[in-house]
């Protein structure tokens, strides 16, 4: 027990040192202009924080957890089950490995419909955050 918790704390650890730098990275927080100030020249401050900004940074969040997290993560348990189930030994193992595929699939499936729900609403109200996932063919307004 004593070595898990090592290994948890050690993990949170990094995570919270590396997660600025990851998303920074990603480019999951739009760009407004929240604490900059016009150069001498310079009036146009770039796009204002507003709304639709809130609403990008959710979505780009959300498409984050959903596809560059969750998709590797789903096909990591997929080939674990998939070990799980031709290594030797009991039943019992290709039983767990079924389950974990079953309830894998169910969940991604009720994660990948609930984007896609959220996505259409948003889409027919509009609001287009980025023109990859345009499936409607809106834009802008």
């Amino acid at each position: 027990m004593q070595k898990t918790q090592k290994v948890l704390a050690w993990t949170a650890g990094f995570a919270i040192v590396a997660l600025p730098f990851v998303v920074s990275a990603s480019g999951l927080v739009p760009d407004c202009n929240i604490g900059k100030t016009p150069n001498a020249g310079n009036t146009g401050l770039g796009t204002p924080c507003d709304f639709n900004q809130l609403i990008t940074l959710i979505n780009n969040v959300i498409r984050f957890l959903l596809f560059v997290i969750a998709t590797p993560l789903a096909a990591l348990c997929i080939a674990w089950a998939g070990i799980l189930m031709i290594s030797p030994g009991s039943e019992e193992k290709a039983t767990k490995a079924k389950h974990i595929v079953t309830n894998l699939v169910i969940g991604y499936i009720i994660a990948l419909a609930a984007w896609l729900i959220v996505t259409t609403i948003l889409s027919s109200l509009g609001f287009v955050p980025d023109p990859r996932f345009n499936f409607l063919g809106l834009t802008k307004s």
